[in-house]
């Protein structure tokens, strides 16, 4: 009774259904709009198989599922933000754990009924609807309605806990989105910091986690990735400290707190230095953005700008009123000042070693080139174990080794993270795996020119071809393979026989190992490329097999006699007898400091793009010597190069780019004569 009468008071549960009942009924409708009438009323010719019911309108659940809640916490707790109710509520003959608990409870019964409703009607149209355009099992449906309440749990009492530092509903509001923001915001811009200032950091490597880290960001995700058992541990367990957290700040709040901006002193520079480093960091990213390439100086001014806004602002929102000026004003924020300043520099510092750390031959248990690999699968993009892409072949490490230990040494200066240097044309990410079981990282943009013999001996090696052209998926079975003309998307052939099949992928295994560095390297455009085609791990109807590309390259000499030796080549081949005539005209590139991708653009010679006089021809030679070379695209500054298409007799037109120096004596004879 005295459970029932105090924790349950059922004048307050009534009054509490009575005047915010309005918003669980709203969720229920808003829920059941957006999942079983979905699903019960989405028509497809052909089913989709899904893995989550996220998958259908997740975006939609995910929305309401940090709104709705909010606001319940933001309604049900509104008598202590206002001086009257506050006062009149805290007047009643309950103590504040029993006006609390009858509170937590209408809450978790306004978001829980309708999210358990909306699973029980779901699986009822699951099992009594036909031809439904999902398939789904009935583990999905309950997963779902476990998801829904662990966000909704964790995002009302995230906004109770707050609401006891806050003395103001709109603050309170603002101030549990900020917190879902916050360390996204952290995340991005300290990431551009320390790519800015710390060499080698491995910057790229952090976005993709992003979107895991904030409920805000989950809505754009949660499609492509669904939830997962330790994201759902992680939300259950925050939500869970929030409710004894939430007690204790009850305890300690006072009455006369309403209405002020932070209810506890405590709170006041927490809240002052958070708002202040967050204005650090957006002002520094900022001034980096815009300003010219190379000016540190902005970007300084940027951090000291934004931490002087920061800290005004949040003064001016503690105290409500923008008269904040007073002798102990700069003192404070000289001293947040340095703090934020300290945070920045310590990161970055050269005496903490990161910058010229490589680790020992002897600490190092294998190394893998490279980002996550990832693979999509039944609509979910999933990430690929990268055990088999690390290598432990001495040979391999060593000259990873050498590599990192000459960029350390070398006089490489730090990248822009805005304006980033084109003459570094060469990308190295090198994951270490230790044998004290950490893995360490490092990202670097290096020319190739001067690191041309470390790069030579890196690439000519067996493990670094095996991971950089995926030769490991030519280990794998595979239905069939398709060749395609690289100039010509017409030209095509199959090969479908097991046994051609095999011969075909060992010769192109083969070649590819074989690759000299300057292959590697080589600006000819592909011959042809060869789409290999798997059986599905996927039960999607969409998505029925997958496919791998790989380059038939000039230089794979295997490859290409295998083709004409089983009259495969010629089908691909294009000759001079199917094309009447050869327009060229000329191009010049003259941008120094601001270097530009050159490529093949129709537009250039039917859109007439430079205004320049074309040179046609019809001299069979000559387009012979044009089918035999195409230069693929090209980052160049100031070159002169030549914008060429082939009109062909039947079928589709050809265009294709030569630079000056690729010209045969026959074609600058006729571009002389213009």
């Amino acid at each position: 009774m005295t459970f029932n009468r105090l924790f349950c008071n059922r004048g307050i549960l009534f009054q509490n259904f009575r005047q915010h009942g309005w918003l669980g009924i709203l969720y229920l409708i808003t829920l059941l709009f957006s999942l079983p009438l979905h699903i019960a009323t989405e028509h497809r010719d052909v089913p989709q198989t899904i893995t989550s019911l996220f998958q259908s309108n997740g975006e939609t659940h995910i929305l309401f599922a940090i709104t709705f809640p909010v606001a319940m916490g933001i309604f049900l707790f509104r008598y202590m933000q206002s001086g009257a109710p506050s006062d009149l509520f805290h007047g009643l003959p309950l103590q504040r754990k029993h006006l609390l608990t009858v509170n937590l409870l209408t809450g978790f019964a306004m978001f829980l009924i309708p999210i358990w409703l909306t699973t029980a009607i779901t699986g009822w149209i699951w099992a009594a609807q036909d031809g439904l355009a999902f398939i789904f099992g009935g583990s999905e449906i309950w997963m779902w309605g476990l998801s829904m309440s662990i966000y909704s749990l964790f995002m009302f009492m995230l906004t109770v806990a707050v609401g006891m530092c806050i003395g103001q509903s709109v603050l309170q509001g603002l101030t549990v989105y900020a917190i879902l923001l916050l360390p996204v915001v952290f995340w991005f811009i300290f990431t551009l910091h320390l790519q800015h200032y710390l060499l080698g950091y491995p910057y790229g490597d952090m976005n993709s986690y992003a979107e895991k880290i904030s409920l805000v960001l989950r809505m754009a995700s949660i499609n492509s990735y669904p939830v997962i058992g330790r994201e759902l541990v992680i939300y259950a367990a925050l939500a869970l400290v929030f409710i004894p957290l939430s007690y204790v700040l009850y305890a300690k709040r006072k009455v006369e707190s309403a209405t002020q901006a932070i209810t506890f002193t405590l709170v006041k520079p927490i809240f002052r230095f958070g708002l202040m480093f967050t204005l650090v960091l957006i002002g520094g990213a900022y001034f980096t953005m815009i300003a010219p390439p190379g000016s540190t100086g902005w970007t300084i001014f940027g951090y000291v700008l934004g931490g002087i806004v920061g800290y005004i602002v949040a003064e001016m929102i503690i105290r409500k009123t923008w008269l904040i000026w007073n002798g102990r004003l700069l003192p404070k924020l000289v001293l947040y000042g340095l703090l934020s300043g300290l945070i920045l520099y310590v990161p970055v510092a050269d005496w903490n070693g990161y910058a010229a750390r490589v680790p020992e031959m002897n600490d190092v248990k294998s190394i893998k080139l490279g980002g996550d690999h990832y693979t999509y699968v039944n609509g979910v993009n999933q990430k690929v174990d990268d055990q088999p892409f690390y290598s432990d072949d001495p040979e391999f490490m060593e000259a990873v080794l050498a590599l990192h230990q000459k960029i350390i040494t070398s006089d490489l200066s730090l990248p822009d993270p805005v304006y980033p240097d084109d003459n570094y044309d060469e990308y190295v990410y090198i994951n270490y795996k230790l044998n004290n079981g950490k893995v360490m990282k490092r990202r670097y943009q290096i020319p190739e020119a001067e690191f041309r013999q470390e790069l030579m001996a890196l690439k000519q090696s067996p493990d670094y071809k095996r991971v950089a052209y995926d030769t490991y998926k030519l280990d794998e079975d595979l239905l069939s393979i398709g060749i395609r003309s690289t100039i010509s998307s017409y030209r095509k052939v199959y090969i479908g026989s097991p046994d051609q099949v095999r011969e075909f992928k060992e010769l192109l295994k083969q070649d590819i190992l074989d690759q000299t560095y300057e292959e590697q390297r080589s600006p000819w455009q592909s011959f042809a490329y060869a789409e290999m085609n798997q059986e599905s791990a996927s039960h999607d109807p969409y998505q029925p097999k997958e496919m791998w590309s790989f380059e038939i390259k000039p230089s794979y000499d295997r490859v290409i006699a295998w083709l004409k030796e089983n009259k495969l080549y010629d089908q691909l081949l294009i000759t001079a007898d199917e094309i009447a005539s050869a327009q060229i005209v000329k191009q010049e590139i003259d941008s120094p400091g601001n270097p530009q991708w050159v490529y093949a653009e129709p537009e250039y010679i039917d859109g007439n793009l430079s205004g320049s006089k074309q040179v046609a021809t019809k001299n069979k030679k000559i387009i012979s010597d044009l089918l035999e070379r195409q230069r693929s695209g090209e980052r160049t500054e100031k070159a002169t190069v030549y914008q060429i298409k082939l009109n062909a007799i039947r079928g589709e037109n050809i265009y294709m780019m030569l630079k000056e120096e690729d010209l045969t004596e026959d074609m600058k004879a006729i571009l002389a004569d213009q």
